[in-house]
């Protein structure tokens, strides 16, 4: 079969040096898969593109190439919208980890449309609020676990199904418990509250995420979702990083 030019709005994922001054790019098209393309030449000063393929950068961009082939050439790439930000290190730093994080949990011939809904809503809300950074990241966070199949709806509880009663406890056989059913001793019980935060984190858009250190059952909640999520990655060394230089 002859090669094809197909052309997507994509967000740039990650870019990794090639010969030559290329790159090898990682993209989460608009039909939510991955797909990685070969851009000859893109570091180069002269470069048409020099600046587009910036982590989390919305882009259109074409690849021709054959529908199986490792890499597909990239023949034109428009940067359309970036959310780094001069000087907001803290934001910058969340680009980096959900790019690195977005690449682990996309799949190349699968589509989710909601990692590019998703994606595209955190880059817009870091952009516009560089400030609340980390109430985007924990917000990706949530919703990214929810696309994975990995996080049970908090509205009942997962053993007896109490919709009413605290919940105290996450365990990943039964998601979250509640008061009602699983004796936990107060102090290593979840923050009272902690229903009420996952409720906002399910329903208020990314720009209005809730602050994940505004309540002490903010804090219980993003860690337990953090770990999990790291868990499943098997580590991030973007995460390393953000730990080191954000307090």
């Amino acid at each position: 079969m002859e090669g094809m030019i197909q052309t997507f709005s994509a967000i740039v994922l990650r870019p990794t040096p090639f010969q030559e001054g290329g790159l090898v790019v990682s993209f989460l098209t608009e039909l939510g898969e991955r797909i990685v393309g070969l851009a000859r030449g893109a570091k180069k000063p002269s470069a048409k593109w020099v600046s587009a393929f910036e982590p989390l950068g919305l882009v259109r961009v074409s690849f021709f190439g054959k529908e199986n082939a490792e890499f597909k050439r990239v023949t034109r790439c428009d940067l359309v919208h970036s959310p780094l930000t001069l000087g907001a290190l803290e934001s910058n730093l969340v680009v980096a980890c959900l790019a690195d994080v977005f690449d682990r949990v996309a799949r190349e011939g699968v589509e989710d449309e909601r990692l590019f809904r998703l994606l595209s809503a955190c880059g817009r809300s870091l952009k516009a609020r560089p400030d609340r950074a980390m109430a985007t990241l924990a917000y990706a966070e949530h919703w990214i676990l929810h696309c994975m199949g990995l996080m049970p709806h908090p509205r009942l509880c997962g053993r007896c199904g109490n919709g009413e009663a605290p919940l105290v406890l996450f365990t990943e056989d039964h998601g979250w418990r509640c008061a009602a059913c699983t004796p936990v001793d107060p102090s290593e019980a979840l923050p009272p509250g902690t229903r009420e935060h996952l409720r906002l984190l399910r329903t208020l858009p990314a720009d209005e995420a809730p602050d994940p250190a505004g309540t002490e059952a903010a804090k219980a909640v993003t860690r337990i979702l953090r770990d999990r999520l790291r868990r499943e990655l098997g580590g991030a060394r973007s995460y390393e990083v953000l730990d080191k230089l954000v307090v």
